[in-house]
């Protein structure tokens, strides 16, 4: 009897130890698929920041955009806020413009031919 026992337990474990190396390689894939996984996840996180700082910047260029069209718009009123107040009391049918009006005009285009040098029109 005690021999069979002996093979009882002998067979418990090496039933016990290939379940154990079993489980050990299962273990050492599921580590490699977390390995792998982390790169995947990091590799992410650094596309999506690129991404979210990409927008932002796209957003700050279109506010300041924004921005100039509206400094624009309003030197624009203001120039024609000058010129009337210049030619409001002359004749204008008959007359050249005055030369505060000339003058303004002027400085106007000169401004505006500046802030366009900086710009491409593409």
């Amino acid at each position: 009897m005690s021999r069979t026992i002996i093979i009882a337990l002998a067979l418990v474990a090496t039933l016990s130890a290939a379940f154990a190396y079993h489980l050990l390689g299962k273990t050492e894939q599921l580590k490699a698929d977390n390995s792998a996984l982390i790169k995947e996840r990091d590799s992410a996180e650094k596309v999506t920041n690129n991404v979210l700082r990409t927008v932002a910047i796209i957003n700050d260029i279109a506010r300041e955009n924004q921005d100039a069209k509206q400094q624009i718009a309003l030197e624009a009123q203001r120039t024609e806020s000058d010129i009337k107040n210049s030619v409001a009391s002359d004749d204008c049918a008959n007359r050249l413009i005055p030369d505060a009006g000339v003058n303004r005009l002027r400085e106007y285009a000169n401004s505006l031919r500046t802030s366009s040098v900086g710009t491409d029109s593409n």
